[in-house]
């Protein structure tokens, strides 16, 4: 019954020294075979940039989108990784008021660079929850921490509760 899925894995990333090329030939072979499947099957398939401190391949928003706009297929998306952009640097603010209004945007992960939850790190949520509700966005997002602190039912929860909390008390 899900939708979606999305393809981060940092460890499907690896790519042999000097093999750039080559990688990128196999992974728009992948991204074809893949978006066909999910198209047959009704779900979209995201292909989500990464941190570069976890992977060489595909760790910026215009990368997915070159992969995705060479295999051509309608099944295939990508989204915004709250982790991965920060981390590399970009602020997430300015990557979603950029690519959202263009409808490329499908799906945030909402996490903090401490491989937390959202409210256990540095990331302030409540600027990207407001910018999410002014831009109209109606995709999908979902809670992605790396490290449960303490563990994962409180993580889940305090992290439901501060982004429940930051949506209600918009201004």
């Amino acid at each position: 019954g899900g939708k979606y899925l999305v393809h981060g894995s940092p460890a499907q990333r690896t790519l042999k020294k000097n093999d750039e090329a080559d990688g990128r030939v196999n992974a728009t072979k992948y991204f074809a075979e893949i978006g066909d499947h999910a198209l047959k099957h009704d779900v979209k398939y995201y292909i989500e940039p990464l941190s570069r401190r976890d992977t060489e391949f595909v760790t910026r928003l215009e990368d997915a989108l070159e992969l995705i706009t060479e295999v051509d297929c309608p099944a295939l998306g990508t989204m915004v990784d709250c982790y991965a952009t920060a981390t590399n640097g970009e602020d997430i603010v300015t990557v979603l008021n950029q690519w959202i209004p263009k409808g490329v945007i499908e799906h945030v992960h909402f996490n903090d660079v401490n491989r937390q939850g959202p409210g256990q790190g540095s990331i302030k949520f409540g600027s990207i929850i407001d910018l999410l509700h002014d831009l109209g966005y109606t995709g999908t997002s979902a809670v992605e921490p790396f490290d449960y602190v303490p563990n994962g039912t409180a993580c889940a929860a305090r992290a439901i509760g501060y982004l429940r909390g930051l949506a209600e008390t918009r201004h």
